[in-house]
């Protein structure tokens, strides 16, 4: 079977399509999604009635996902508490439902979700050294962790000497899964990235061959940038999407 695993889609509608034509194009049956399904772009609300159709999904609650509802974190800046209680208005109560009854870590066989990290998944933690993923890891107790919330696509795995190494994956190229390592797989964002590269990022994982790919989906990033400023959301949110221009 084959698994699309979305994540950090931040309202934006139109990278959410592109990366779900793709996974149909691919034969994906089945969808995970790791959070962070709304905040910053301008439609919530159609984002989730999108991603609450998905096929066998399986899905977890991020730290926009939670501040839409119940409010920003601690320390985080005006601006984002204004555009969550923005999010907030938009939602339906059918979206609030489905956000309220996500989990913040799911375990599907020897697979664990998580937007941040298993280990305190409420604190939301950036996961980037060797510490931080073994304590992931070893909170899972799964051989294959995924995650989001960096808005980087990165690949984390234990060598035979339990040393974490770090692998910064190529798009299209498929990447063996052994049963006797550990792997963080952080899949990167579909909304919004963060890694000098304007395409949506997301992974299929193929249970039938034990491999994953990572994948990059140009879209039209002009018509995210011109609803999040129709909103009258902050024009940061707008500008960072085409900081980086789409390149394959």
């Amino acid at each position: 079977m084959k698994i699309a695993v979305l994540s950090d889609i931040h309202s934006n509608l139109e990278a959410l399509n592109a990366c779900c034509k793709k996974a149909t194009s691919l034969g994906v049956e089945k969808y995970f999604c790791l959070g962070d399904m709304i905040g910053y772009a301008a439609d919530p609300a159609a984002t989730l009635d999108i991603i609450m159709r998905l096929p066998g999904l399986v899905a977890v609650k991020g730290n926009h996902d939670d501040a839409a509802l119940n409010g920003a974190y601690e320390g985080v800046a005006k601006f984002i508490q204004e555009s969550a209680d923005w999010t907030h208005q938009q939602l339906r109560s059918e979206h609030k439902d489905f956000i309220n009854n996500l989990p913040y870590v799911r375990t599907i066989g020897n697979i664990t979700l998580a937007h941040a990290s298993v280990h305190e998944p409420e604190q939301w933690e950036y996961l980037y050294d060797e510490p931080q993923i073994t304590k992931c890891l070893d909170a899972a107790g799964t051989p294959l962790v995924f995650l989001g919330h960096t808005h980087h696509p990165r690949l984390y795995y234990e060598n035979t000497k339990s040393e974490i190494r770090e692998l910064h994956p190529n798009e299209g190229t498929s990447i063996p899964i052994y049963q006797n390592r550990r792997y963080v797989a952080n899949v990167g964002s579909v909304g919004q990235p963060r890694d000098q590269n304007s395409g949506a990022s997301f992974v299929v994982h193929d249970t039938d061959t034990a491999e994953i790919t990572y994948y990059r989906v140009a879209y039209d990033f002009t018509e995210t940038a011109k609803k999040i400023l129709a909103a009258d959301l902050p024009t940061g949110f707008a500008k960072r999407l085409d900081r980086h221009k789409w390149h394959q």
